[in-house]
């Protein structure tokens, strides 16, 4: 039979509540519990009956749920805004990574590894490729952890495969008589990028089940 308490998280982090206040509740109510033991097997009780006695005094579930799950401050922001934390934030890291990658290959024109710029962006395409099957890893790890429901992190990391397949970067080395090029695009979302993409990133779903 598995400890109440235990139970007791699960319903807590269910509920949307933060991990680290569900811990610190359930940490307390682990010590006052083990005291309540302590004291009543120092008195003589048997020790089955001691934790059978220390589980009464501590009440029902619903009556140590209440306070928690009653005071909004003990919701985690993810449950509050999960648009914000499974949607906008990982397409603001996908553009962040462009941004910088594009800042790294401009840089790298005015050194030595101007040579194998056509390389290094080759290497900037392919982690806009993999930057969402990163994020979605993470993002199903942190709605696991707080056993909320999947499809926000489903949503994000769609969200994440199809911006990946709507960026186009090209870089054109210079010429004697052509300068060179860097550029970035976003546009309708290529058939293939997207299908393979798509799919890697909900492989942490299957996994999982």
């Amino acid at each position: 039979m598995p400890d109440r308490l235990e139970v007791m998280r699960e319903d807590l982090l269910k509920a949307g509540l933060s991990p680290a206040h569900v811990h610190r509740y359930l940490r307390e109510l682990t010590e006052h519990r083990d005291d309540i033991v302590a004291h009543l097997i120092a008195k003589g009780a048997e020790p089955h009956l001691a934790w059978a006695e220390a589980d009464r005094r501590l009440g029902s579930n619903d009556a140590l749920l209440l306070p928690m799950l009653a005071d909004r401050r003990f919701r985690s922001l993810a449950a509050r805004w999960p648009a914000l934390f499974y949607l906008a934030l990982p397409l603001l890291c996908q553009l962040i990574l462009v941004a910088v990658g594009l800042g790294v290959l401009l840089a790298a024109t005015e050194t030595p590894l101007r040579a194998v710029i056509i390389d290094l962006g080759h290497g900037l395409r392919l982690l806009t490729y993999t930057a969402p099957i990163v994020l979605a890893i993470a993002l199903f790890t942190f709605s696991h952890r707080r056993r909320a429901s999947q499809s926000w992190p489903v949503a994000g990391a769609l969200a994440s495969a199809v911006l990946a397949a709507m960026i186009t970067i090209n870089v054109l080395p210079s010429l004697p008589d052509q300068p060179g090029e860097i550029s970035v695009a976003i546009g309708f979302p290529a058939l293939l990028p997207l299908l393979v993409i798509g799919t890697l990133v909900l492989l942490p779903t299957s996994i999982r089940r």
